[in-house]
């Protein structure tokens, strides 16, 4: 973490300011030290470079605090306004997402090929046509990624010369750090919960979020908690999934409540069988017609990303737009074609608004 990022973040338990101490600094910033809430007392660490904004059951700071003589009591444990399914669907992601992030540590990030591998050329370009993002939108613009896991996205945006600071709920936040660090980059990332975000209100020129609201089990509190992020007369990008025809979103409820009970290697298992399935389909010439009522990809990633959600809404363009103006923006540039739920098989927003 680098000292300057002390002024963008307040607790996110009570909204109050932060005082910084430093342990222990590097060349690339403060590698342990702690956030004090100068109102609840409430410690926040700072550990491997990136501060610890959730509750324990997402990060157990436990032993840092010991070995820095700091009180247990001073700990965050739950949110004060803490709602059980959605902290229960935090340590769930926390297993899935934080597991999938470190077995694709890299995707994104070579130029490997093949089923289970994405090139860099393709981040790049997947950047651009999920935000809507122009490079004359994040050039020199203070820029949140907002469920960076592995990064991948978060490098796209600094080679728009971007100023970028990414943010994960789980331990993909390492994962990242890594990946930006390694690439040259002055990594600044935060462990830190969408709905109760450690950032002060209009902080940042631009927010993105890429295939993440709606795996927060409140999807449009989580799109207004980050349009709250951005400043008068900057952008916010959601890229999230959008609801499809009725006989698939039965038929993805009824597959998704078996598959949030697998164990790890099950979900590991069950993306290989899908994945042979959908090779077969395409070369008989099916998958068009079949994932019209089931989703499946070509790649093995993208069915254990799919599955391994706990839970993944399906929301609309006129719900963001709601969300958009209630929060005081305008739509700048979207991908709807005005198609109905009906007429879908899988399909995704892309979103952008312009703050007034």
């Amino acid at each position: 973490m680098l000292k300057s990022m002390h002024r963008y973040l307040h607790c996110p338990a009570c909204k109050a300011d932060l005082a910084l101490d430093i342990f222990d600094k590097t060349v690339v910033g403060i590698s342990a030290g702690i956030l004090t809430c100068t109102a609840c007392s409430t410690i926040y660490p700072i550990v491997d470079h990136i501060p610890r904004m959730v509750p324990s059951y997402l990060f157990d700071a436990s032993s840092f605090f010991e070995a820095h003589s700091l009180s247990l009591d001073r700990m965050l444990r739950s949110w004060p306004d803490e709602v059980r399914e959605i902290s229960k669907v935090q340590v769930h992601t926390q297993e899935n997402f934080g597991h999938e992030w470190d077995y694709y540590s890299r995707l994104g990030w070579t130029d490997e090929t093949g089923t289970d591998a994405s090139q860099v050329a393709e981040t790049l370009h997947w950047f651009r046509e999920k935000t809507l993002l122009t490079p004359d939108d994040t050039a020199g613009r203070l820029t949140l990624d907002a469920g960076c896991g592995n990064g991948r996205f978060s490098r796209a945006a600094f080679d728009a010369d971007a100023i970028v600071i990414s943010m994960d709920l789980t331990r993909a936040a390492d994962v990242a750090f890594k990946n930006l660090f390694e690439y040259g980059r002055m990594a600044q990332v935060v462990q830190g919960d969408i709905l109760h975000p450690p950032f002060r209100p209009a902080t940042f020129d631009v927010v993105f979020t890429i295939g993440v609201i709606q795996h927060t089990g409140a999807p449009l509190q989580a799109a207004a908690n980050l349009a709250g992020l951005v400043k008068p007369s900057g952008l916010f990008s959601i890229r999230t999934y959008q609801r499809g025809n009725d006989r698939m979103e039965e038929n993805d409820a009824a597959i998704r409540k078996v598959t949030t009970t697998f164990t790890l290697n099950e979900l590991h298992e069950f993306s290989d069988i899908l994945f042979r399935l959908t090779s077969f389909l395409v070369r008989k010439g099916l998958y068009a017609d079949v994932t019209r009522h089931i989703c499946l990809f070509h790649k093995r990633y993208d069915i254990f990303d799919w599955y391994s959600a706990p839970v993944a809404a399906k929301l609309t363009y006129a719900e963001l737009r709601e969300v958009f103006a209630a929060c005081g923006f305008t739509t700048l540039r979207d991908a709807d074609d005005g198609s109905s739920p009906q007429d879908r098989a899988f399909s995704a927003i892309s979103i952008v608004g312009h703050k007034r």
